[in-house]
């Protein structure tokens, strides 16, 4: 019974020394602000660093730091960094860069930092409050108004002949570039007659070999449409968007001869035949609707005595009318 007596005291002794032992031989912690820089003025940065002293092992969990820390400008805040001092102990340094835009004397807001001990233990430790002290730009008693400081020269790169021959070299390559652009827009103008274009497009047409595959109807539009281009640029009268009836009419008011307008509705019956109906012509009567059309361009277009005077002539003009010897007799 006395054995019981003196063993319960002697076992919580022995756990109170056990969870006190760490403690113990962890070590206190201490925290200081520390401010770098002096002779600061409104505006300089403001250099401190927040060491804290500890327990190896120990981790430190870093203050939060607002934008507006007190009277302080906060403008950033490094990550912790631990080194190990000679004693064993550990030290965790924060770089804090601040600003004051005004003269006098200052101090930072006590600064209270947490630690754990790694195994769920919190701590904490005080930084107390550090003396800052700010500096005019002004000179007492100096009233005078000053000029604005000129800008300031910046010398040229040792390397400004490379950049020079470069920029150089490059405005030569624009304008080389906008050359070429400009003489190949000038080679793509077709500068052909129009019973040139004419021509080409009905040997076009005939070597598409349309009828043959039974594509009559495409074969009597490209072959209408060419021709119908053809007689609007020839005479300036509306053709593309207009009925039969409308370009016959037309062209009496022009004063186109009778033989053309006369040749040039038949073609136009024949086309309309085929394109706006379900009649299927046969291959003969195909190849004569393009024979036809050959035959419009032949006898309206220029003759070679005549070039000279169409190339001082404006197709503009009313008057002007292509080969006025094709009028026949109707």
């Amino acid at each position: 019974m006395n054995r019981n007596r003196l063993f319960i005291p002697i076992l919580a002794l022995v756990v109170t020394l056990v969870v006190a032992l760490p403690a113990f031989a962890g070590g206190p912690v201490e925290a200081n602000l520390l401010v770098e820089n002096q002779n600061l003025t409104v505006g300089d940065p403001i250099s401190m660093t927040l060491e804290i002293t500890h327990p190896a092992g120990y981790v430190v969990i870093a203050p939060e730091l607002g934008p507006n820390w007190g009277d302080f400008l906060v403008q950033s805040q490094s990550a912790p960094t631990t080194i190990t001092n000679p004693d064993g102990t550990e030290t965790t340094t924060i770089a804090i860069d601040a600003r004051l835009f005004a003269p006098g004397s200052f101090s930072t807001p006590p600064l209270t930092v947490s630690l754990t001990d790694g195994a769920g233990n919190l701590s904490e430790a005080v930084a107390a409050p550090a003396s800052v002290e700010i500096g005019s730009v002004l000179v007492e008693g100096d009233t005078e108004l000053r000029d604005i400081k000129p800008q300031a020269d910046l010398p040229l790169p040792s390397n400004w002949p490379a950049i020079l021959g470069g920029i150089v070299a490059a405005l030569a390559l624009i304008a080389a570039a906008i050359l070429w652009l400009r003489n190949r827009r000038r080679d793509a103008i077709d500068d052909r007659l129009p019973h040139e274009r004419a021509f080409d497009e009905l040997d076009r047409i005939a070597a598409l070999n349309l009828p043959e595959q039974g594509r009559f109807k495409e074969y009597y539009t490209l072959t209408s449409d060419c021709i119908r281009r053809y007689m609007e640029e020839t005479y300036h009268v509306p053709v593309l968007e207009r009925t039969t009836g409308e370009i016959r009419t037309s062209f009496r008011q022009a004063e186109i001869p009778a033989n053309v307008t006369h040749q040039f509705v038949e073609f136009l019956d024949e086309s309309d035949l085929v394109k706006f109906s379900t009649f299927t012509p046969d291959l003969a009567s195909a190849q004569t609707l393009l024979a036809l059309g050959h035959d419009i361009v032949e006898m309206t277009m220029p003759r070679p005595e005549m070039e000279d005077e169409m190339q001082s002539t404006t197709h503009d003009s009313p008057d002007f009318i292509p080969n006025q010897s094709a009028e026949v007799t109707a």
